[in-house]
């Protein structure tokens, strides 16, 4: 990690204790911590200090931080913003960045790619893995290869993902404090969009696209 002539402020946004320590451990002394296990906690912490790196967590518990992203940019204007998360980089990265965040690393990354990433961000650049730039790459040249997924919005991902855990329209409805109607309205918007023609066949494409990160 690049030195510096005084300790990095560092916010740690994830509900797993040994995912904190594990942060810890990589970053060592050279950072001065916080920890927030919930968007409240995280949001509080923003107004209270400020921060040079926030680390978040884009699954916690039942929150899904992903459509919080703006907020917690507008929150932190001055800070980078790293999502260090177990959902899969290839279905999320790019919305987390168009979000507000400045890299994605996945957990099972967590220690080279962690420094990388901080390294890159405080030096004001992105980070995403190679792989992924790449991806990227050849979507924009319009080269073989890129990612042919649909474009949804984070509050169509977001159902989409809570439909690919099994959950009803109704749940889905009261986990994201919206009406049914808002919900059914986001799942036409996904058959559309995925070419689904039938309820059962929307919950198969949304497995495919999540599978156990759900």
């Amino acid at each position: 990690m690049t030195d510096r002539s005084s300790p990095l402020t560092v916010l740690i946004v994830d509900d797993h204790e040994l995912v904190r320590l594990g942060v810890r451990h990589v970053l060592g002394e050279r950072a001065r911590f916080v920890e927030a296990s919930s968007l409240r906690q995280a949001l509080e912490a923003v107004a209270a200090s400020s921060f040079d790196l926030i680390l978040l967590d884009l699954s916690l518990g039942d929150e899904f931080s992903l459509t919080a992203l703006p907020r917690l940019r507008e929150a932190a204007p001055n800070a980078r913003i790293v999502v260090l998360t177990s959902l899969a980089e290839d279905l999320y990265a790019e919305r987390a960045l168009r979000a507000g965040a400045d890299g994605y690393v996945m957990k099972s990354a967590l220690g080279n790619n962690l420094l990388q990433a901080v390294d890159t961000v405080l030096a004001g650049q992105v980070y995403v893995s190679a792989e992924l730039g790449s991806a990227m790459l050849r979507r924009m040249t319009g080269r073989p290869g890129g990612d042919s997924r649909p474009e949804l919005s984070a509050r169509e991902t977001e159902v989409l993902r809570l439909i690919a855990s099994g959950k009803s329209t109704r749940e889905i409805a009261e986990a994201l404090n919206r009406s049914v109607k808002t919900i059914e309205t986001h799942k036409q918007a996904l058959k559309t969009k995925l070419g689904a023609d039938s309820p059962s066949k929307l919950v198969r494409l949304a497995v495919s696209w999540f599978g156990e990160t759900a």
